[in-house]
């Protein structure tokens, strides 16, 4: 028998329901010699469940692992050191896989050795005119200075750009999303999982590159985000309330900061743009339309940053700022802890 290439981990990031579908395209798209399936129920509801045991019913490669109510950073250590194929393919179940998405992963993983092979993400139900747009590509970790303090930034390259204008080459990169994500799984097993609902995928970028690893973006693999355009189920709120809330991204704000010594840039906004998905997804279960919907999210957080203003000192900080690696000695940051956990 041929050795699996991959193992794909399937963990929920906004909500619970979608599961299923999530599943169904991975067999549809996927050629089954290629991968092992593990799904972390971290709390799914008993209607959920059923659905996705029904998805993997007759399928020998695929097994539910119940951990109950956590994060999905808590979810991964679950699994860590137990993967035994040569790659891990990490899974949010909001996203959607697409034909022919996991070979280019495959091939750019085995010809450059790199430790992380990132997908195209992009993100559909969009909410400026297009349909589908890029959500996520490559990353850079940049740093501003304010009043003699750096700060972090975490620029997305061709942030929204159109599909057909994406790059169609492998691109470096400094970090990745946990919307789809391979990692070579000795590089996986090796790397802190910190208990943390923002900053975790740019920390475990940090700790990769501080390791000398390489990370690449493979634009030849696609996967599409749902981005709380279709409409969820009222217990979806129970999962978002509990991983995107402020007191939560707080705490791993400030474990990053206990990590690498640095601020992020833009934390206040993050607490805003907690507030406003909650708003939003609410809404769209209330079969608000998708326009009407990011309208109202809009106008709520404007008259919320009327009030009550966030820091934000400097007009454009992105333009101002530089890569955080090329003012290190190294070009790599250096933790200052290893705790993953405050």
């Amino acid at each position: 028998m041929t050795q699996k290439k991959v193992t794909i981990v399937i963990s929920p990031r906004d909500r619970f329901s979608g599961l299923s579908d999530c599943i169904d395209l991975v067999y549809r798209y996927t050629d089954e010699n290629l991968f092992d399936l593990v799904i972390l129920d971290l709390g799914y509801p008993k209607a959920e469940l059923s659905k996705a045991q029904k998805s993997i019913s007759g399928k020998s490669n695929a097994s539910i692992s119940s951990y109950g109510l956590m994060i999905p950073m808590e979810g991964l250590l679950q699994v860590q050191g137990k993967i035994k194929t040569p790659f891990t393919f990490l899974l949010d179940n909001d996203s959607r896989v697409s034909e022919n998405w996991l070979p280019p992963l495959i091939e750019t993983g085995e010809e450059t050795g790199a430790a992380v092979i990132a997908p195209l993400i992009l993100e559909t139900d969009g909410v400026d005119g297009a349909y589908t747009r890029n959500h996520s590509f490559n990353v850079e970790i940049k740093v501003v200075d304010v009043e003699g303090t750096p700060y972090l930034i975490e620029n997305k390259l061709y942030r929204r750009e159109l599909p057909e204008n994406m790059p169609t080459e492998i691109q470096p990169t400094h970090a990745f999303e946990l919307h789809g994500v391979m990692f070579r799984t000795d590089a996986f097993d090796n790397i802190e999982l910190p208990y943390m609902t923002i900053r975790e995928h740019l920390d475990i970028g940090m700790q990769l590159t501080a390791k000398g690893e390489l990370l690449f973006a493979e634009p030849k693999s696609i996967i599409y985000f749902d981005n709380l355009g279709t409409r969820g189920e009222l217990n979806d709120l129970k999962y978002f309330n509990y991983r995107w809330n402020a007191k939560i991204a707080k705490y791993s704000h400030d474990l990053f900061e206990k990590r690498w010594g640095y601020k992020w840039y833009g934390e206040q906004a993050i607490y805003y743009w907690c507030v406003r998905r909650r708003i939003y997804m609410l809404l769209r279960w209330l079969y608000i339309p998708i326009p009407a919907a990011n309208f109202i999210d809009r106008l709520v957080s404007s008259l919320k940053r009327r009030i009550s203003p966030i820091w934000d000192p400097i007009s454009n900080p992105n333009e101002v700022s530089t890569l955080l690696y090329d003012r290190l000695e190294g070009n790599k940051a250096v933790p200052l802890s290893h705790d993953i956990k405050l």
